[in-house]
């Protein structure tokens, strides 16, 4: 079965949107495109690493600090949003 391109688009730009969304936990989007190193990594050791570092910082700058791990999280999303597609999807199927 032959998509059009419109629905072709339509389909990445909804992947790219649920990895995005996946993200709520960081990690999940990468590991939802395929790219299990990089999401295992920053689910295991980003996570608690961003935290660890944001309190210590929010001790030194009155509670600026915690925006380091919020920040951190945005981009994570981001980045989850932007990377390539590894996986093979089914053709009618956005999962």
């Amino acid at each position: 079965m032959n998509l059009d391109r419109t629905t072709v688009v339509n389909l990445r730009r909804d992947r790219n949107v649920i990895a995005a969304v996946l993200s709520i936990v960081p990690g999940l989007g990468h590991i939802y495109k395929g790219h299990y190193g990089p999401g295992l990594a920053i689910l295991l050791l980003g996570v608690p690493i961003g935290i660890w570092v944001g309190v210590l910082l929010s001790l030194a700058t009155a509670g600026v600090g915690l925006l380091l791990p919020l920040c951190a999280w945005g981009m994570v999303a981001m980045d989850a949003y932007a990377e390539k597609d590894r996986r093979r999807h089914h053709l009618m199927g956005v999962l």
